[in-house]
């Protein structure tokens, strides 16, 4: 049976698992056990995604979004019917679709705001490396920066030299967006003067203002160099977390 072979599952049984859990030699045991009450809204809306996804997917592109938007419609409505959750009615993907792109504040003169887009969409989840032909690390960071709501940074150690140009970082901050970092004494590289001048920078940084205690958690309002389904890395070393 191809991909269902010996080996640990946390799949949702269906129909066409169960019929393929059947056709598996005597030498295979298998071990089921009934959907968990704590689980089953995850896994049956995981499994559904997944369902969705690739019928869509399968769609003529130019159907896509029409189709895709009248199957969401139907099926919040089924949902509705059985579940007597009525307050899900207004979850209905309005007719044509549209995405939301941003909400941007106006200037004195009246125009727009603008807010830089980073180059790896919102949603995505990325790791950057700094291979060639990629987006650079830092680069990406200052773009996620603009449009973050919070900003969360994990670093080994922190310099004056490594904080010194970071002019959008400030602005950030004194947007009254909130910068949280968490830093350590690795090999002692960590220098008190940086967080003292981070935290006299960004007031809302929230550094410790002793100078022996070398790892703070810094707080801003915003966001942070990496999106918030990303998790901090090495490579991509902040994470910012937007509304949805």
């Amino acid at each position: 049976m191809a991909g269902r072979g010996r080996g640990l599952y946390e799949s949702l049984i269906t129909e066409a698992l169960e019929a393929q859990l059947g056709a598996l030699g005597e030498d295979l045991e298998i071990r089921r056990s009934a959907l968990h009450e704590a689980e089953a809204a995850d896994r049956v809306a995981l499994h559904l995604s997944r369902v969705l996804e690739r019928a869509i997917a399968a769609l003529d592109r130019r159907q896509r979004a029409a189709v895709g938007t009248a199957l969401a419609r139907r099926l919040v409505d089924v949902i509705v019917e059985t579940t007597q959750a009525n307050a899900l009615a207004a979850e209905r993907p309005v007719d044509p679709a549209s995405v939301l792109r941003s909400v941007l504040g106006k200037r004195p003169d009246g125009r727009a705001e603008a807010i830089p887009e980073p180059l790896i969409p919102l949603l995505d989840t990325t790791l950057l490396t700094n291979a060639p032909g990629e987006p650079r690390v830092g680069s990406q960071v200052l773009a996620e920066i603009g449009s973050a709501d919070r900003i969360d940074v994990v670093m080994a150690f922190i310099r004056r030299s490594g904080i010194a140009p970071c002019s959008t970082l400030r602005r950030t901050c004194a947007s009254g967006r909130a910068l949280r970092v968490l830093t350590t004494t690795y090999t002692g590289s960590t220098e008190a003067r940086a967080l003292d001048a981070l935290a006299t920078s960004a007031p809302r940084c929230g550094c410790p203002t002793t100078r022996r205690r070398l790892a703070c958690t810094p707080r801003r309002g915003s966001s942070t160099a990496a999106r918030g389904t990303r998790p901090p890395t090495s490579a991509r070393p902040t994470s910012p977390t937007r509304p949805r």
